[in-house]
């Protein structure tokens, strides 16, 4: 099983040969093992993130696109605040609501399933009212 920022890893560092760092790494140059370093320490540009109040408004999303998330479960330990969910921008569905992909604990690996709430970056969801980070690798 991956969990989120393993699989992001996977598909930027073994589909597109992104560089995949090892260890904690800030350097830039690689994707970062934990999904809290990725919105600051991932290669690539950064294309929108909070303002620490609301969500970002993303309206310049690419599917590709690394979405970065402030859910806040409870579950990682690390101090609210902090990103810790990580996941795949793949663009508009037949609804015409903006769609991502992850891996989460509830889907036992990479899904779009609307598991531990809808897999939507609109409305006003979990996922949707956490979005902190997207970067274009």
């Amino acid at each position: 099983m991956l969990d989120c920022s393993g699989y992001t890893r996977m598909v930027y560092g073994y589909h597109m040969g992104v560089p995949m760092a090892a260890k904690a790494d800030t350097s830039g140059d690689r994707i970062p093992r934990r999904s809290r370093d990725m919105a600051d320490h991932t290669p690539g540009v950064l294309i929108d993130r909070t303002d620490g109040t609301l969500p970002p408004a993303a309206n310049d999303l690419q599917p590709g696109d690394l979405v970065l998330f402030n859910a806040d479960s409870g579950d990682d330990g690390e101090p609210t605040g902090t990103v810790d969910h990580a996941g795949i921008y793949l663009g508009r569905d037949a609804a015409g609501k903006r769609r991502f992909l992850s891996s989460r604990k509830t889907g036992n690996g990479p899904t779009m399933a609307d598991l531990a709430g809808p897999s939507l970056l609109d409305g006003a969801g979990l996922y949707a009212s956490s979005l902190h980070t997207v970067r274009r690798i």
